[in-house]
């Protein structure tokens, strides 16, 4: 009888197995965090994100058969992940809601809600949302005395699903109207970026939109996907090699988990430098160079007292695809070397512990380039990234309050590249946190939930960086090292000293409160101030505050 369980068991996971992606803003992945920080799960690897909705499933599993240890408020979170990944853990969708369904219950019940959603057993399912928000932004300018205020209005819908049982697909598209400052609603970072809101001429620059879609294939130990969506590469609250600031990138990437190995394979196309030129018949035009971004890891997760991983990444750009980097597994230094050492290149190693529950600590050693005759000298090329943090349960057992701590020392002239379209940005945005070279930053933040439906967060961030000396047309005078968009000149010093240059200091202090008081529908309020300092002198003093009220249906 206990065998017929068990396969009873095995076939419903595997007939209603669902493929897809969890973006990287969803709620569960904290939840995880602690989790894992608090020894319920093991072999959870958050230094890449999103992951799939199989994986998460099988941690949601494991922490079900632990529900009688966790606390209450814990509990109840489970239960919301539960309703919401009904049909991933068990087949079922008596948890769901459908407003075009024959079901008598109002769209504010606690069930998780969509448009439409339709399952035929493995062969065919999907599921289809609408989304919609609504942000109002007021800020206050201490230096100036000045008040701005700003609305934004998102709305649009998401469509994801499975095909027999291993090829997932998801597509998403957003329109955005904006009514009031500019320059306070560009505050938003995917707004500096969006063409049509920044480009768009006369009223059509009120407008925004932003779409992002995959396609996947998901097998036992490996899987693939083409896409455009947002992905997190790093540990800690600042993630040094891809953050949320750039804009979205068009990639295709494979990754392979067995045992204690886990591979993931990563090429994906940016922006280079763009330039506006007049046609005699066309007008102006944007000419944006080719560029290009691949990332490969190797991560070995031996236990919960050891989780170590070694990568690379390359850019390059003013050429076409490089079937030296479409090989997952070559190594790309030597691979650059052998293309006549026209990219750039970086290597780091990273490591994680969690051996005392509650406590986790990380740290990562990113080199941009080094010669090992010249170390210990202040040359130039000597370009080394430090990453390091930890975070805590203070509570472990009872109640969710999180503590974490993150230190950045990113040496002069990291990212930077001699060759402008191999620096490490899109749209000269950097790919990492938004911290630029010859800085260091400590980060501190506190997560509570004093409710399973309430967030509450607060976040400070201390930076100290030594910038360029400038004239008053924004062209470099002295190269300290200080700028991602200038790599080293031949007229430079070939000698730096980390934090030499003109001092820069910013205080970033930042409050969150998220309320979901009915599922899918969410409100959050956020308060910003922050406070710039250029030798000694007061040059930026504002404060934002931000409300939304989002709605998935």
């Amino acid at each position: 009888m206990r065998k017929v369980i068990i396969l009873i068991f095995i076939l419903t996971n595997f007939i209603y197995s669902q493929i897809g992606y969890v973006n990287i803003e969803h709620p569960v992945y904290s939840f995880l965090d602690r989790m894992q920080l608090i020894h319920i799960i093991d072999n959870y690897n958050s230094f890449e994100l999103p992951k799939t909705r199989k994986e998460i499933t099988d941690y949601l599993k494991i922490i079900i058969k632990k529900r009688a240890i966790l606390s209450s408020v814990d509990s109840k979170t489970l239960d919301d992940f539960i309703t919401e990944f009904n049909f991933d853990l068990s087949g079922s969708v008596n948890s769901y809601y459908s407003l075009f369904a024959h079901d008598t219950t109002t769209i504010f019940n606690q069930k998780e809600k969509f448009l439409y959603f339709y399952s035929d057993s493995s062969t065919f399912n999907t599921f289809i949302n609408f989304v919609g928000s609504g942000e109002a932004l007021y800020s206050r300018d201490k230096l100036t005395n000045e008040n701005a205020s700003t609305t934004l209005f998102t709305f649009g819908g998401e469509i994801r699903g499975t095909i027999q049982n291993h090829i997932g697909y998801f597509a998403r598209a957003t329109n955005g109207l904006h009514f009031g400052d500019k320059d306070l609603a560009a505050f938003k970072s995917n707004l500096k970026y969006n063409y049509k809101y920044s480009e768009g001429n006369h009223d059509s620059s009120q407008y925004f939109d932003e779409t992002s879609a995959y396609l996947m294939a998901e097998y036992e130990h490996v899987k693939f996907k083409i896409g455009n969506d947002r992905i997190n590469i790093g540990y800690g609250i600042a993630k040094t090699i891809m953050d949320n600031y750039m804009p979205p990138m068009d990639y295709l990437t494979m990754q392979f988990n067995y045992s204690v190995f886990s591979y993931t394979f990563l090429h994906g196309k940016l922006f280079g430098t763009k330039n506006v030129v007049f046609n005699p018949s066309k007008g102006w035009q944007s000419v944006i160079a080719d560029k290009y971004f691949v990332y490969h890891r190797l991560g070995l997760n031996f236990s919960k007292h050891c989780r170590f991983g070694i990568g690379e990444t390359i850019i390059y750009a003013n050429r076409n695809i490089d079937f030296s980097y479409l090989n997952p597994f070559l190594f790309y230094k030597s691979a650059e070397h052998a293309n006549q050492d026209r990219d750039n290149s970086m290597l780091f190693f990273d490591f994680q512990n969690n051996s005392v529950k509650g406590l986790s600590f990380y740290a990562m050693l990113l080199i941009d380039d080094v010669d090992f005759s010249k170390l210990g000298t202040n040359w130039y090329g000597n370009k080394f990234l430090f990453d390091a943090g930890a975070s805590y349960e203070l509570f472990p057992s009872s109640i969710p309050l999180t503590v974490a701590f993150q230190y950045l020392r990113i040496n002069p002239y990291v990212y930077s590249h001699r060759i402008n379209n191999n620096n490490y940005t899109s749209l000269n945005i950097g790919l990492g946190s938004n911290i630029e070279p010859n800085s260091e930053s400590f980060l501190f933040n506190i997560k509570y939930k004093p409710h399973y439906r309430v967030r509450l967060g607060i976040t400070y961030r201390y930076k100290k960086h030594g910038a360029n000396k400038t004239d008053a047309n924004g062209n470099v005078l002295v190269n300290y090292g200080g700028d991602i968009l200038v790599g080293h000149r031949e007229i430079d010093s070939d000698e730096v000293i980390f934090l030499n240059g003109i001092e820069e200091t910013i205080n970033h202090f930042t409050v969150t409160a998220e309320y979901e008081p009915i599922k899918n529908y969410l409100l959050i309020l956020q308060t910003d101030i922050l406070k710039t300092n250029k030798e000694n002198l007061t040059i930026l003093n504002k404060s934002i505050i931000n409300l939304i009220f989002s709605i998935r249906i």
